[in-house]
């Protein structure tokens, strides 16, 4: 269910980007092999987005190098006539890091452009040995490409990243950085023109959240609803990726409590009818549904009484119904998925649809909120959940919005508990269903 590397010369994946050409969905990560540190850019293909190939590392650090950083992949702004994609990775050797770049006919096979393409730091609005990193782009009005990417702004310009342009693609400009309101410093995960405006998702304090402008150029600010996509500890780095069958797509990976990293499921990046950009569940992931399975009833006179069955956790499983959320305040509805120790993850939702994750005993004590999430959404009554869970892993959707992803500790039993405070029907119309095999071969 969550794609995860297995190549010793892969590593240990963070950071994943995706681009879509021709019907196939191309998946890079920044990995490292051997705890080296980042050494490689490994990828992995997929013809439905969920069934994934992997193919290994397709790019190297440099001799000399002390890491690699990440990237994004585009196609050439001369597309028509040289048939090229591009890449870029930040590479960090002494005194500071910088940025290069490779070309590829196909989007497998990648060839390293010389350093005379080396990017590096514009001293007029840009700190010399400051972050540099990682540049996404968007189409630039009149041709070539503006580019965002993490970097170190001077104090003084009030910005928190890079910004430039490029007429090829792999020749760039910086130009000042945009200013940014109601943010601190941070990182660039991506940024996409949907309707009409500029949406950045910005890494800043182990958040995701959502920077929003009228002109490319800024300023950008926090956007006042649905700011944060993601909270710190199991999910980081959202990046964007359109695609042509369902529009436009977003990714990130997901870190289990052993350190483990995945891919987190794509999901449909949609801006609601005020302009604020949500992440919802993708059509896409029903093809996770490969074996429907056996719910059985809940048992158990205790307050979280468990369902029948065991649950498949190696490749993965869907569990959906209906919630009916609470009308008195302080009565919370929910779920426990089972993990080591007779402890797990509970998800407690409150009368207005508030999630509130964190651990608690299979017994329902020593709840400990670690995340509450609040997406502002008006849920209907009853609401329609997705629960996925997979290893340690797990995510949740509520009327198909994306609340979170949240990791037990330890391995997930395959136990599930309901949490059903004040009527016994407010958890109902249960199915599940298993992923017969690995989605990754």
């Amino acid at each position: 269910m969550f794609y995860k590397a297995e190549m010793e010369e892969t590593g240990r994946m963070w950071d994943t980007w995706l681009y879509y050409e021709g019907g196939t969905y191309y998946m890079y990560c920044l990995a490292n092999t051997l705890n080296e540190g980042w050494n490689n850019i490994s990828m992995a293909t997929s013809e439905d987005g969920v069934h994934w190939k992997e193919l290994g590392p397709v790019l190297h650090r440099g001799e000399g190098v002390t890491w690699m950083g990440t990237g994004s992949t585009w196609r050439s702004p001369n597309f028509a006539a040289d048939r090229k994609f591009q890449i870029n990775f930040s590479e960090w050797k002494s005194p500071r890091q910088t940025i290069f770049f490779a070309e590829s006919p196909d989007l497998v096979h990648w060839t390293r452009l010389g350093d005379e393409h080396e990017f590096v730091q514009d001293e007029r609005w840009y700190e010399l040995n400051g972050r540099w990193d990682c540049i996404w782009v968007i189409d630039r009005p009149g041709g070539g490409l503006y580019g965002y990417w993490t970097a170190s702004p001077k104090a003084d310009t009030g910005g928190r990243f890079g910004f430039g342009e490029s007429m090829d693609g792999v020749t760039w400009k910086a130009l000042p950085p945009p200013k940014v309101e109601g943010c601190g410093d941070g990182e660039v995960g991506a940024v996409e023109k949907i309707g009409g405006r500029y949406y950045m998702m910005f890494g800043s304090g182990g958040h995701m959240v959502t920077l929003v402008a009228d002109q490319p150029q800024g300023p950008f600010r926090m956007a006042p609803t649905n700011a944060v996509l993601f909270h710190p500890g199991p999910t980081y780095f959202a990046r964007f990726f359109p695609t042509a069958p369902d529009g436009l797509l977003v990714n990130h990976h997901s870190i289990a409590r052993d350190g483990d990293v995945y891919m987190g499921l794509l999901k449909t990046a949609r801006l609601d009818k005020d302009g604020t950009l949500r992440l919802v569940w993708w059509p896409g992931n029903e093809q996770l549904k490969d074996t429907a399975v056996n719910v059985g009833p809940p048992s158990g006179d205790g307050p979280i009484p468990f369902l029948a069955n065991s649950f498949d956790v190696e490749h993965g499983t869907t569990l959906e119904g209906d919630i009916l959320l609470a009308d008195e305040v302080g009565v919370s509805r929910g779920f426990f998925v089972e993990g080591a120790d007779k402890r797990g993850a509970a998800i407690l939702l409150d009368r207005d649809g508030v999630a509130h994750l964190g651990l608690m005993n299979a017994d329902g004590t020593r709840f400990e909120a670690q995340i509450t999430e609040d997406r502002g959404v008006a849920f209907r009554r009853p609401a329609h959940f997705r629960l996925l869970f997979n290893h340690s892993l797990l995510e949740f959707y509520l009327d198909d919005q994306f609340v979170e992803c949240f990791s037990v500790p330890g391995r997930a039993t395959g136990r599930v508990g309901l949490i059903r405070q004040g009527d016994a029907g407010a958890i109902r119309n249960l199915r599940a269903w298993s992923v017969a095999r690995a989605v990754h071969e």
